[in-house]
């Protein structure tokens, strides 16, 4: 919009000449315009002006008709006039006064219009203040909401103590997990993540003489992954660097070593034997080659101590049975390694995401 119509919008604002629909537009342009906002200022002082101005030429015509009816009827005599000529007598004994007057109500209007900028400048920035403090607010009762709420969602472990418990970790980027079967011995499992967030799972195969169980988390608080950072690989190398992941504590655990044996206690071709330190809870977590592939699943240690690993290929076989039934047909195995470049802080940084405690409830 151009100026002239911009000025022909804000007199007519100003003259209550708008229908609702324009005046309720236009204020909305004021509102969302500065500009706008400050020419309408400006111009209602110049209409003041111009009004007040109109007055003091009516004042002095007025005083003119006065002066020339009064020296018609004889009342006064144009020689008692002390300046002489058309200008009036009364005018000029109190033109002095008026301009006075005029000027000050001009002053008063600029300092009106001042005081109420500073004062709506004042005021807004009070509101403002007053905002980002109520918005400051609101932002840490919506933390403490949501924190709250996070408590409430997420699902609680049972009460009464779990009855056995290890390490699993997913295969799958919806959510399935793999982990032994001797760790699920309850029919409630809840799996939690290093975060502390906590999701029921549900168990969909389970393979005592593999020791090899499906999980699949059931719980409307997961949000799926993208994808997995590691794949499972079959190709192994004896007296290869490998390390692992675990909860024989309730917070995550690494550990090193390298592959002692392709083979496990007294020679159990299902088995790998690996030299690393493990416990208990590490009964069920991957074993990754320093590539960052998942070679086996860690599965217990002998009374001698040495610890053995299930071999990857039972982890495709279990898939690929689990597969059979249409409920699980769209499982999806890790299949492609995004940590293979990084170093070992950065692969285990990624694989942490993936790994949970496991405790299994009555």
């Amino acid at each position: 919009m151009e100026d002239v119509l911009l000025l022909d919008a804000a007199e007519r604002y100003m003259k209550g000449s708008m229908n609702q629909q324009e005046k309720l537009f236009f204020e909305e342009l004021r509102k969302n315009n500065p500009e706008l906002d400050q020419m309408v200022v400006e111009q209602t002082f110049f209409l003041n002006e111009v009004e007040q101005y109109g007055d003091l030429k009516a004042f002095k015509h007025s005083l003119h008709e006065v002066d020339t009816k009064l020296a018609e009827e004889g009342i006064i005599r144009k020689s008692d006039l002390r300046f002489g000529g058309k200008v009036v007598y009364i005018w000029k004994k109190y033109k002095r006064t008026v301009m006075v007057a005029a000027s000050i109500a001009g002053i008063v209007s600029m300092l009106t219009v001042a005081l109420a900028s500073v004062y709506n400048n004042s005021k807004s920035n009070n509101d403002l203040t007053k905002l980002s403090r109520e918005i400051d607010r609101l932002k840490a009762d919506n933390i403490n909401t949501n924190k709250k709420l996070d408590d409430v969602k997420r699902p609680k472990a049972p009460n009464a103590p779990f009855i056995s418990g290890g390490t699993g970790f997913l295969i799958d980027a919806k959510g399935y997990m793999i982990t032994n079967a001797h760790v699920l011995k309850g029919k409630t499992i809840v799996a939690t993540n290093q975060k502390g967030e906590q999701f029921l799972a549900k168990i969909c195969m389970k393979d005592e003489n593999r020791d090899i169980a499906i999980l699949k988390i059931d719980d409307k608080d997961f949000k799926p992954f993208t994808s997995l950072p590691y794949s499972i690989n079959k190709l192994v190398n004896l007296a290869e660097p490998i390390y692992t992941l675990g909860y024989p504590k309730d917070e995550i655990v690494y550990g090193e070593g390298y592959l002692s044996s392709e083979t496990g206690y007294k020679s159990d071709t299902l088995t790998y034997q690996i030299a690393i330190a493990a416990d208990h809870g590490n009964s069920g977590g991957p074993v990754l080659n320093k590539k960052g592939d998942v070679i086996g699943i860690l599965t217990d240690k002998s009374e001698g101590g040495a610890v053995f690993a299930v071999k990857s290929l039972y982890i495709f076989n279990a898939v690929e049975n689990l597969k059979k039934d249409p409920a699980h047909a769209n499982l999806k195995l890790a299949g492609k390694n995004s940590i293979n470049n990084l170093d070992r802080v950065g692969q285990v940084k990624k694989v942490n995401d993936c790994v949970f405690l496991i405790k299994s409830y009555e």
